[in-house]
């Protein structure tokens, strides 16, 4: 039995960086409702009808963490099949020259960045992924980053009853 997809919530803004060539421009961004904590995704995993209660999965995953930060800071790439890729990368200043260059002084920080599944059955790429989700608009904000809605095809402000 198929389940119903549940939607994406976006936000439309434009864009008000006078210096970018995208000012003006309209872009979704996405509504980020809340962010699962460790025993949150826990208990999501277990409520899937998991034969794993959720200590044993809390344990799996803080043990996954644990390694996941080890793994990368020895420059080992971690693949969860699936899922994609996670792998170190520097932020870093560019030198002049090879000669005397001191990692130590170029590098601001290192991050751990993930790759998403690219295998045709696991296809979780960004344009993939785009064919998973269902978006639903929820606010829009023009550059002043005050709320808007369309009535009778015009852009007014949200909650003017009045215009139109």
């Amino acid at each position: 039995m198929a389940k119903e997809k549940i939607s994406m919530a976006y936000n439309l803004s434009q864009s008000n960086n006078e210096n970018s060539p995208t000012y003006g421009l309209w872009y979704p961004q996405p509504v980020r409702r809340d962010t699962l904590s460790l025993r949150g995704l826990a208990d999501h995993i277990a409520d899937h009808g998991s034969v794993y209660t959720r200590d044993v999965v809390v344990g799996v995953l803080t043990k996954f963490s644990t390694c996941l930060v080890e793994l990368v800071s020895q420059g080992i790439g971690v693949k969860l099949d699936g899922l994609g890729t996670f792998y170190p990368t520097f932020e870093s200043r560019g030198a002049e020259s090879p000669v005397g260059y001191d990692v130590n002084s170029y590098v601001k920080g290192i991050h751990i960045r993930f790759w998403p599944e690219n295998a045709e059955l696991d296809k979780i790429t960004s344009r993939a992924f785009v064919e998973k989700c269902v978006l639903k608009q929820n606010m829009i904000f023009d550059k002043t980053g005050k709320p808007k809605k369309v009535k009778d095809g015009q852009l007014v402000d949200y909650g003017d009853d009045n215009n139109g």
